[in-house]
């Protein structure tokens, strides 16, 4: 029999007291490769991809590796012969690197000129070594394995990756060289808070011709030297490009057209690229979960569909896992033929307290919304037969399995991630004093009512904070009031069991 618990995360407070970029004009693009080429590449986007597993590459830092075969065996083996159909491998952060590039710094090179003492750089520059001297690097290593498995591997660029703003060995010496290119210092990790983005000093500045140059030359040397079948160009790790953001405030016209040039030049040269090897190169991105918070950033969604810039579309933060609003970007992405990936952390999961209800839960909302399967971030298989790993990428295996729906309540995030986040789609939620009612939405991706006869129970829980003993609440459930079925418990939570029939399937 199953069980489904939804508590409200968060809570419902009551208040008591009162130059712009040449790129191709529309549709140009479509005559950038052949006609073969073309077909190769539709047949590519719509394979099967019922998990996206994006490996964040800290396989190098954890621990120390004998052999190419340990390495692998840590988080690229066990991922293999699950529900896993595609492997977006992270091999650094923006501008340093643990595959052997000629063009930025590496892991190796950084921690040769620094010295640095901490474990993590000890052990990626030793693995790197490792690797070299068996004749391969980690991305080389990696794509051969995952080719071998039948599945496809995406390198990943993390566009404007900002961990280097509090931890030194991921600071590059390209950007040591180049403080110019940066929209902060290092002491404003001291003036602002961590939820302020002037915080993430070290983002990079894309009105900056250089920055752009530079983020190019990477990504193009990956495809040229590496047999991957795509790039993920990563923007919302993280999405802070332009100093308006700074202060919270929308990208200008001529920086969102600054964006879409960039992106219009990723896309021709994997054209290019592709052509010289024979097989397409596809464009995947992952951009903020909604029209308005891509815009908001510099990002034109709309746009780069309809001018066909992208293949693939993976969407939202992962950090709010269970309310994102996904059908939307869903229904978008499929009406220009670009199949999409809603992002599911294991970072967000910790409001929930990563229990696997909950990601149960998170995937029916992902399949209810008409995505095309999801990108798994920050969670990594431990074994061959990992429950998440064996069950999220189907319906059939999800349904009758207990789950855990709920509202997120995203809170102390970074400041430059908060721009990416569905403000009005979070808890918590303040309450009118005169009366005037809230509504907020809880997405339930099962069908409650038609599976009614096999529930168990179907309970509801909503905490309230600064609630006052003759405050009174009342619950109304798709419109129909709810009573509680017991008393308030000492920290606020209030306990309804309402029949499965009143909930909607959906929102």
């Amino acid at each position: 029999m199953r069980r489904f618990v939804w508590p409200l995360v968060g809570v419902l407070t009551i208040v008591l007291a009162i130059p712009p970029v040449a790129y191709p004009a529309d549709g140009a693009a479509a005559g950038r490769e052949s006609a073969e080429l073309a077909r190769m590449r539709e047949e590519a986007k719509g394979r099967r991809r019922r998990l996206i597993y994006n490996n964040d590459g800290n396989d190098m830092s954890r621990k120390r590796h004998a052999t190419p075969e340990e390495f692998l065996a840590q988080r690229i083996v066990p991922a293999l012969n699950t529900q896993v159909d595609s492997i977006f491998y992270c091999t650094g952060g923006t501008t340093h690197y643990d595959h052997d590039t000629k063009v930025a710094d590496t892991s190796y090179f950084l921690h040769e000129q620094f010295s640095f003492t901490g474990f993590q750089p000890i052990n990626r520059h030793a693995n790197m070594r490792m690797l070299r001297e068996a004749g391969v690097d980690c991305l080389s290593l990696v794509t051969k394995r995952v080719h071998e498995a039948g599945l496809e591997v995406f390198w990943t660029h993390r566009i404007n990756d900002i961990h280097d703003s509090f931890t030194e060995w991921l600071y590059s010496k390209w950007k040591r060289d180049h403080p110019q290119y940066m929209m902060g210092v290092p002491d404003d990790i001291k003036r602002y808070k961590i939820t302020h983005p002037r915080y993430m000093w070290s983002t990079l500045d894309f009105e900056k011709p250089e920055v752009l140059e530079y983020l190019y030359r990477i990504t193009e040397e990956v495809c040229q030297r590496y047999d991957v079948d795509g790039i993920e160009i990563d923007y919302f790790r993280h999405p802070l490009f332009f100093r308006p953001n700074l202060e919270y405030k929308p990208a200008s016209p001529a920086q969102v057209e600054i964006m879409t040039g960039f992106q219009a030049r990723i896309r021709e040269m994997a054209y290019r690229e592709g052509t010289r090897r024979g097989r397409p190169i596809l464009v995947s991105t992952h951009v903020p979960m909604s029209r308005e918070t891509c815009l908001h950033v510099g990002i034109d969604l709309e746009r780069w569909l309809r001018d066909d810039l992208l293949d693939i579309l993976v969407t939202g933060s992962g950090y709010q896992p269970l309310s994102m609003p996904s059908r939307d970007l869903a229904e978008l992405g499929h009406a220009h033929g670009v199949p999409v990936y809603p992002n599911i952390s294991n970072s967000g999961m910790e409001q929930w307290n990563k229990r696997i209800e909950a990601w149960r839960a998170a995937a029916s909302n992902v399949w209810n919304s008409g995505a095309d399967g999801m990108h798994l971030f920050n969670w990594f298989p431990g074994d061959l037969n990992d429950p998440l790993f064996m069950t999220l990428g189907d319906p059939q295996t999800l349904a009758g399995r207990d789950k855990l729906f709920g509202i997120d309540n995203v809170k102390e995030v970074y400041g430059c991630l908060e721009q990416g986040v569905v403000q009005s789609q979070i808890l918590p939620v303040k309450l009118d004093p005169s009366g005037k009612p809230r509504e907020v939405n809880l997405p339930i991706g099962d069908d409650l009512g038609a599976a009614a006869s096999e529930l168990e129970s179907a309970t509801l829980r909503v905490r309230f904070v600064s609630r006052a003993p003759n405050d009174k609440v009342e619950l109304r459930l798709n419109g129909e009031p709810v009573l509680p079925s017991g008393e308030i418990s000492p920290d606020g939570w209030v306990t309804y069991r309402p029949e499965p029939g009143l909930y909607c399937h959906g929102d």
